[in-house]
């Protein structure tokens, strides 16, 4: 099965907080000086567009904000605010069909858009490339973890519509019950598959991080990152070199600095702040997975009684609605934090906190980067489960980009809240 095939197939619409909402007013005053504008994108990073929207409104790109990141292969609608100093009539609308983007101004607003402004995000999903078992199992997997409770023995809904190819029925939305994994989008600073950047930090192996960092190429790389990168490692320790002859961008900050004759410690901290709070984030976004799959493993009595989904980062068990309600509902409501030094262990997930350190081969304390005060690991509360809320599958329907004529292509739409991933979701699934 393939997701992501054409930008359309991914749809992904960013959910407005009421409150936000309602505070929002028509005009530019000294009370609401920040522009609410809808952004409409295809293709594009967030961060990119936001500073092409900055452009075109004639301010710093950092008087722009948003609530947090969407995916560039897909089409996705967000909110971002643009911060005006002083009394202001900005365009109303703004397209720019050559960059894939257009604006719509919606409001005024006290404060820039963060991400507690945000209720969550609305998907819609096309799957292609299934053969009629897969989008079987697809449905028998809706349905053991929906709240309607079914067991994966008898047909429920979503199976029973896939099995009978009713083409155009209408199904009531769902709730799915689903393992609250951070997905794999959370993990790209270790696309290159050479672990965790974070794991040097905490060795105060500065070089090596910087390494992963800035000079380490990855498949993916296009532009400007694949020639930095290649010409990064290939002239290492040729500091005064590179920092002459590398292409302009943050990252050559640190090879700048060291060129100065800075020291590695020193050259990292010079890295956007932005992407040194990544790296943290990721790892510590690791070993909350990690944590979740034992806690899953042991919920239900071993991985083999749990829905199962191999992840790039790691495998995914994913236990039935039956199996968490059967266990109690303070598992439904359960945080499980991400992992900070000062964390206190607590159960029913401590046991798992200290295998799972086990296994990296760290300790609590070791959770600080000597020398330096930022990044740091943080706590932060991170909901065990959660649902998938407005849940529906629709019939296999003829895939028009598919070859073979056999296979077909179907469509799943859900609501998450913010910080949850509809790839995990698809995992859950089976994808």
């Amino acid at each position: 099965m393939t997701i992501r095939r054409h930008p359309s197939d991914f749809i992904v619409q960013e959910r407005l907080g009421e409150a936000f909402r309602a505070a929002m007013r028509q005009a530019w005053d000294v009370g609401a000086r920040h522009a609410i504008y809808r952004l409409t994108k295809t293709s594009r990073t967030t961060p990119e567009v936001a500073g092409e929207l900055a452009k075109a409104l004639g301010i710093k790109p950092g008087a722009v904000s948003y609530a947090g990141l969407k995916d560039k292969h897909a089409h996705t609608v967000q909110h971002l605010s643009a911060e005006f100093g002083q009394i202001a009539s900005p365009p109303v609308s703004m397209d720019q069909p050559e960059r894939q983007w257009r604006a719509e101004l919606i409001g005024w607003s006290a404060a820039a858009i963060e991400a507690p402004g945000i209720d969550g995000n609305r998907f819609e999903i096309t799957i292609r490339g299934l053969a009629r078992e897969t989008a079987i199992e697809m449905a028998r997997r809706a349905d053991v973890l929906s709240e309607h409770g079914g067991n994966g023995d008898d047909r429920g809904p979503y199976m029973e519509r896939i099995a009978a190819r009713r083409y155009g029925d209408e199904i009531a939305p769902g709730s799915l019950l689903v393992m609250n994994y951070f997905g794999a989008q959370r993990f790209g600073s270790a696309r290159h598959g050479k672990g965790f950047l974070a794991i040097h930090l905490i060795r105060g192996e500065f070089e090596e991080a910087l390494k992963l960092a800035i000079a380490t190429p990855a498949r993916k790389d296009a532009g400007k990152t694949r020639a930095f990168t290649r010409m990064a490692i290939g002239r290492w320790g040729d500091w005064k070199g590179l920092a002459q002859d590398l292409p302009k961008c943050p990252e050559r900050f640190p090879i700048e600095a060291l060129a100065k004759g800075a020291d590695f410690r020193d050259a990292f901290a010079m890295l956007p702040y932005f992407l040194q709070a990544m790296y943290v984030e990721a790892y510590q976004s690791h070993l909350w997975n990690r944590t979740a799959h034992r806690l899953a493993a042991g919920l239900t009595g071993g991985a083999a009684r749990c829905l199962r989904s191999d992840d790039e980062y790691g495998e995914m068990l994913f236990p039935t609605a039956v199996q968490v309600r059967g266990a109690g509902r303070a598992w439904e409501e359960l945080d499980l934090p991400l992992l900070a030094p000062g964390t206190e262990l607590r159960e029913p997930w401590a046991g798992a906190v200290m295998e799972t350190m086990r296994e990296e081969g760290i300790e609590q304390a070791s959770l600080r980067i000597p020398g330096l005060r930022r990044p740091f690991f943080g706590e932060a509360p991170r909901r065990l489960f959660v649902r998938a809320e407005g849940f529906v599958i629709g019939a296999p329907e003829e895939d028009e980009l598919g070859s073979n004529p056999d296979r077909r292509k179907l469509k799943v739409f859900f609501n998450l809240p913010r910080g949850s991933y509809a790839t995990v979701v698809l995992r859950a699934l089976g994808q």
